[in-house]
């Protein structure tokens, strides 16, 4: 491995100096390193940056240095290419930040000695529709590795929805919103919202409404193969559309369609522990209660 990018917390001082010292390592290793220009990083340190395509095209492997959050930046980068992706975590437990700070030198170690296992991670690819025709221009990535999801703004009505899966249409409610998540996306939204923990090696669509005005509120589960839509009438003159938690607003939300699939794409996350999401997990949800 030659090239390593770095992304980092751009928010806490104590990821930025994890980033610097990880950085520092690899340098000293003889291993180019590749740091963005959207990171505070480059300018803190005053080390040099490279802009968002570069980084995209020459990263051989991607770390990220903060929370989930990072992580789920760092992952637009390694889209393109399907560049491998390594997760610190620094702060609250994480489920994509495998390697804590106690064991950085060890994970770099093994990064360059290449003794990691690789999980694929299902991604989902978006397309919104207006009046049969494609959007564009939302600003947003068609990708997700955690969940799109539909809401309703502040002091908008509930929207009108419907799901419609391989043409046949299960289900029309009304609801403040809509998530439709990744196994990955399974331990974050979505589950706040009342849906299943899903274990991420599986590849499955989960469907889960937000509030739903409905005695039926529970999530449904897709097989990957299939193609989902979910119709939007709300008549709100502001609805709010996310990917992996970055957000736009979508003026006029009559009549949108949202067209979702499973992606031939993969997120490659580096792993030192084929059990890491079961830890976390018990750590987490069983012995946090």
């Amino acid at each position: 491995m030659k090239t390593i990018g770095i992304i980092s917390n751009n928010e806490k001082q104590k990821a930025l100096e994890i980033a610097r010292s990880v950085y520092d390592y690899f340098t000293e290793k003889g291993i180019k390193v590749l740091l963005p220009d959207e990171d505070q990083l480059p300018a803190k340190h005053m080390l040099p940056s490279v802009p968002a395509d570069i980084f995209s095209d020459q990263s051989e492997a991607i770390i990220s240095v903060g929370g989930d959050g990072t992580f789920l930046r760092a992952s637009k980068y390694s889209f393109k290419n399907e560049v491998p992706v390594l997760g610190i975590n620094v702060g609250t437990l994480g489920f994509l930040t495998e390697v804590d700070t106690a064991n950085i030198r060890e994970a770099m170690n093994g990064l360059l000695e290449s003794s990691y296992h690789i999980e694929k991670r299902m991604l989902l690819e978006g397309k919104l529709f207006k009046d049969n025709k494609m959007i564009n221009n939302t600003g947003l990535s068609d990708l997700a590795l955690n969940e799109f999801t539909i809401t309703r703004s502040m002091n908008e009505k509930v929207i009108k929805m419907e799901i419609i899966v391989n043409d046949i249409s299960i289900k029309k409610f009304a609801a403040d919103g809509i998530i439709i998540a990744t196994p990955t996306g399974s331990t974050a939204y979505s589950l706040s919202a009342g849906g299943p923990v899903v274990e991420p090696g599986a590849e499955t669509i989960i469907i889960t409404p937000i509030c739903p005005h409905t005695l039926f509120n529970r999530s449904i589960i897709l097989s990957p193969d299939k193609l989902l839509e979910v119709k939007i009438n709300s008549g709100n003159k502001r609805d709010i559309l996310s990917v992996d938690g970055k957000s736009v607003p979508l003026e006029d939300m009559s009549e949108y369609v949202l067209k979702i699939t499973r992606s031939r794409k993969y997120l490659n996350l580096i792993s030192f522990n084929p059990n890491a999401f079961f830890k976390v997990f018990k750590e987490k949800f069983i012995e946090g209660i």
